[in-house]
């Protein structure tokens, strides 16, 4: 079992973004989530995480879906004592208030980022592997594990394998 749930909510052409002041990934753009309680499920982690981290209640999403598994090798964070997360999309329906502006939170910085600019490869400010893996998940690809690479801290590459959908 992995120790740690990712979230991306989206809405419309935008994705609800968090700017981590902690490590890991201190000063960039990532989805929002967190680590799992002894016994929790990664479902039932997503739910508390988000909720906690920007007080939307995602079980009222228009769909909440598992969308696979990233995974890389121990070592290639020494910050975390994993080497995975379970990976989650939420699609919030048309009328959900979506605010312009910025919101502080004890992590960082909420914010609504256009999905282009967040699955831009290029882009130096989002998570490094996030570019590969959530265009496909965002796209509706059935779960899949996606496995990131690294030369120390440097993505190399992220492949994809079959995963079951650990929630159904």
């Amino acid at each position: 079992m992995l120790a740690y749930t990712i979230c991306f909510c989206r809405h419309g052409d935008h994705l609800l973004m968090l700017y981590r002041h902690r490590p890991p990934n201190a000063g960039l753009w990532n989805g929002v989530g967190g680590k799992l309680r002894p016994g929790e499920s990664p479902l039932a982690c997503i739910e508390r995480e988000v909720l906690e981290e920007t007080s939307l209640a995602v079980r009222r999403a228009a769909t909440l879906r598992f969308a696979g598994l990233v995974t890389w090798p121990a070592g290639a964070d020494l910050t975390a004592p994993t080497t995975g997360m379970y990976a989650f999309i939420a699609d919030l329906p048309a009328g959900w208030p979506r605010p312009a502006a910025a919101r502080h939170i004890p992590e960082g910085v909420l914010r609504w980022q256009p999905v282009a600019w967040v699955c831009d490869t290029t882009n130096p400010l989002v998570v490094s592997n996030l570019p590969h893996f959530l265009p496909p998940m965002l796209a509706g690809a059935p779960p899949q594990e996606y496995r990131c690479a690294y030369a120390g801290t440097r993505l190399m590459c992220v492949t994809r394998h079959p995963c079951a959908d650990v929630l159904g």
